[in-house]
């Protein structure tokens, strides 16, 4: 069986799938609070900011690959220079079908599976078991 997260954030800048991925997340009933990031620069000082406050650390987070100001690749590249980093389970959600971004995403240390957009309820509950 699945976990409960208390904090999970999506770091996406469309709008619309994070409309819908939350009313899929608050509908499994696993997650407390969900917060939204639309770039991971936004999401990476705020990482910084819990971090140098000692709160809590997102126990998911759900990483688009491309945004403004700092996309998916950008956000893990800026993440190696923190010790938090090892602290965080990162998801890739993309609606890239481009092979080599899912093997590259898939293959990178801090990331735990990726998750392709549109995603059903329960191909999201397979990848978060996996």
């Amino acid at each position: 069986m699945t976990q409960n997260y208390s904090l999970a954030y999506i770091i996406d800048d469309d709008p619309v799938f994070v409309l819908l991925f939350k009313k899929i997340l608050l509908k499994l009933g696993k997650f407390e609070t969900i917060l939204n990031y639309e770039n991971g620069k936004i999401a990476l000082d705020d990482l910084i900011e819990k971090e140098n406050n000692n709160e809590p650390m997102p126990n998911i987070i759900f990483l688009d690959i491309n945004m403004p100001v700092l996309d998916g690749w950008e956000f893990l590249k800026a993440l190696e220079k923190y010790n938090f980093k090892d602290k965080l389970n990162i998801y890739m959600v993309s609606s890239s079908i481009d092979s080599s971004e899912i093997n590259k995403s898939k293959k990178h240390k801090y990331v735990k599976n990726f998750i392709s957009k549109p995603i059903s309820a329960i191909d999201f509950l397979q990848k978060l078991e996996q």
